[in-house]
């Protein structure tokens, strides 16, 4: 099993809940109760977060993985500990918003799933457009570009 560092969901308020419930940790009914205690305008409304079910890097991922903070040294697990296993990846043009497999396209990075889009799915916030996603990617590679190679990667419970 491998170590993984989630920065952008550890900033989050509510830190890790998207993750978490994008792997079946929370269900829906969860998450509303839990938002219900919640003032509907406080900045760490849990309203504001959707699962997250993708996550985006410069390289693709396949294999078991469990979620670390801490330095690349002291790396510890998060508590309660999060694992996922990941089987399927596929290459994002970060230029042209689209999906491919072997230089074939097999979807378009802006499409909805279930009423949410894949940069929401990805972030875990409600709302966020692509660009966002793109501009987040790129903060959080200095080494990338628009032309950088980022491969999708959907996150999937260990059976």
């Amino acid at each position: 099993m491998k170590r993984i560092f989630f920065t952008q969901q550890q900033r989050l308020a509510c830190s890790y809940l998207p993750l978490r419930w994008g792997l079946g940790q929370y269900s829906d009914e969860q998450i509303s109760k839990f938002s219900g205690k919640f003032k509907q305008d406080a900045p760490d409304h849990p309203g504001q977060y959707c699962p997250k079910v993708y996550t985006t890097r410069t390289r693709p991922l396949e294999g078991e993985y469990y979620v670390v903070e801490g330095s690349r040294y002291k790396a510890k697990p998060v508590e309660p500990r999060i694992e996922f296993q990941v089987r399927i990846s596929e290459e994002l043009d970060l230029r042209k918003g689209i999906f491919k497999k072997k230089d074939t396209i097999v979807g378009w990075a802006i499409a909805d799933r279930n009423g949410l889009s894949f940069p929401e799915l990805d972030l875990g916030i409600r709302g966020t457009t692509f660009e966002q996603l793109r501009n987040e990617l790129l903060r959080l590679s200095p080494k990338a570009t628009i032309d950088t190679s980022f491969y999708v990667n959907l996150l999937e419970n260990i059976e």
